[in-house]
């Protein structure tokens, strides 16, 4: 976990301290990482990922998120959510 943040440290010192990179090059950068670096390393984690050696719990758990959050998603798309939305954010 501190390998991650002395990372993003590091990065964030080399464009707004030290000007090692421009905002140009930032962009650039953020493109490879989300079409081709992101998509990769979630390749290589699920294809190396053998589903049946995990905890039932887990998998359930993981599960029960993800319909949680997709109803959530149809709710707010038919505009029934955002009266909470609206009131939460304040």
């Amino acid at each position: 976990m501190v390998p991650l943040y002395v990372a993003m440290i590091l990065a964030y010192g080399s464009v707004r301290w030290w000007g090692i990179f421009t905002p140009d090059q930032c962009s650039g950068i953020n493109r490879f990482v989300a079409v081709f670096a992101v998509p990769l390393l979630s390749f290589h984690f699920i294809s190396s990922n053998d589903p049946y050696a995990m905890d039932y719990h887990f998998l359930a758990a993981d599960s029960l998120q993800k319909v949680v959050i997709l109803a959530a998603l149809f709710l707010w798309q038919a505009r029934i959510l955002n009266y909470y939305v609206i009131v939460f954010s304040l």
